[in-house]
């Protein structure tokens, strides 16, 4: 049997009242709650959100607000060790400029 023709796509343009929806609820909500609220496809969200500029990237703004602060011991720890590698930098450099200076002599 012939599968029956698809329908043509239905598109409803976008109100006024659904940007600022989205835009209200966008890094708040995920994508698919925000979809749903609007009675639009997840797709079709994402695709406006990205035409408007708006990020619907939640886990950024979770983190950031969970997130605690940095210990400034580990960073102290990390700089002492840095620290004698450049000294080891700087005491190899007048060698090699003694060495140079003897092959050109």
């Amino acid at each position: 049997m012939a599968k029956a023709p698809k329908s043509a796509s239905s598109r409803r343009p976008w109100a006024s009242e659904d940007v600022k929806m989205l835009k209200s609820m966008a890094r708040k909500e995920p994508a698919s709650a925000i979809a749903k609220s609007l009675k639009r496809t997840e797709g079709a969200t994402r695709q406006k959100a990205t035409a408007l500029g708006v990020s619907l990237n939640t886990t950024r703004g979770r983190a950031a607000s969970k997130a605690k602060p940095a210990k400034a011991a580990p960073r102290k720890a990390a700089a002492k060790k840095a620290a004698p590698k450049k000294m080891a930098m700087k005491k190899a450099a007048p060698k090699k400029a003694a060495k140079k200076a003897a092959r050109k002599g």
